[in-house]
């Protein structure tokens, strides 16, 4: 979680040592995992593929706090393209939905 919390920063403009936003980021994180898994995406807190790490952190951007509706509008919309095609591709798939 700590290496997902870290790039959710940097990709939130967040200086890593600010400590405020943690839990609410965290939350995101662990939500935008939790919705991978639900369309049957291989994630978790400890991957390592960047296609996966770039969909949560897309995730986080597009419901995180109050920032620009246009740059969270965009982020939803990239958010959906990597799942869509995260999910047309076996080597992402969950087991049992491949």
């Amino acid at each position: 979680m700590d290496e997902l919390l870290s790039l959710a920063k940097q990709c939130l403009s967040i200086v890593s040592t600010a400590t405020l936003k943690d839990e609410e980021i965290k939350m995101l994180i662990q939500a935008g995992i939790t919705d991978l898994q639900r369309q049957g995406i291989k994630a978790s807190e400890d991957t390592v593929d960047s296609l996966v790490k770039s969909a949560i952190m897309m995730f986080v951007k597009a419901n995180f706090g109050n920032v620009d509706i246009k740059e969270k509008e965009l982020a939803q919309r990239t958010y959906s393209l990597l799942c869509a095609n995260l999910g047309l591709s076996q080597d992402y798939l969950e087991e049992e939905n491949a």
